[in-house]
């Protein structure tokens, strides 16, 4: 890689962070008095559109997706706000001191990613999801003709691993249940482990 192609992609980079922080304000705004306005989201929904660059990045490419779904009828009703609302806290509570988004690692992710297939496949999602709570992504699935449980058996196929899972996975709540999924593989158990980008970016 020549120097001014690296030089060309770490501005790109500084951009997008730069994008991202800006984000993070907004929705710190929109939950500043608890409640997320039409207005609110319609100014959300307009920033995601000024800034592809960032928009098409993950995390901010759910929320662009949210808003778009939430738009579709050009209003946004009771059970939308309340959601959108659930899924701003995830993204502002998301940012560690240091300003970034702290992410699962060193988790026994399938690679390379398999293809995700939804129709009677079983899923189980483990850790904080940025996409929304775990029962928002449960009813994607169950609508996407896919089936969802709380534990990981011989009928899972797709465990999914929130984004804002601790880095000390291990030491955390979900911590049991990935190390399961690492028990069936050794016995021979097919279990795909995704992370929630590679989720999101298969959801039609």
């Amino acid at each position: 890689m020549t120097p001014k192609k690296r030089a060309g992609q770490l501005s790109a980079q500084r951009r997008i962070d730069q994008g991202l922080a800006e984000m993070v304000g907004l929705v710190r705004g929109v939950l500043a008095d608890g409640t997320v306005s039409q207005e609110e989201a319609q100014h959300l929904s307009e920033w995601t559109r000024d800034n592809p660059e960032v928009a098409t990045r993950y995390p901010a490419n759910l929320l662009a997706r949210r808003l778009e779904r939430i738009f579709m009828d050009g209003r946004v009703d009771g059970r939308e706000k309340k959601r959108l609302a659930a899924m701003l806290s995830q993204l502002a509570d998301a940012v560690g001191s240091s300003g970034g988004f702290p992410l699962a690692t060193d988790l026994p992710i399938t690679h390379p990613p398999p293809e995700i297939v939804f129709e009677g496949q079983t899923f189980v999602f483990a850790g904080e999801m940025t996409y929304g709570p775990i029962h928002a992504c449960e009813r994607e699935m169950i609508e996407l003709g896919g089936e969802c449980e709380r534990v990981v058996n011989r009928r899972t196929d797709f465990v999914v691993i929130g984004t804002l899972a601790a880095n000390d996975w291990c030491q955390s709540a979900f911590g049991a249940l990935v190390e399961e999924v690492v028990q069936y593989r050794s016995r021979g158990v097919p279990i795909a482990v995704v992370t929630e980008e590679h989720w999101t970016a298969a959801l039609p």
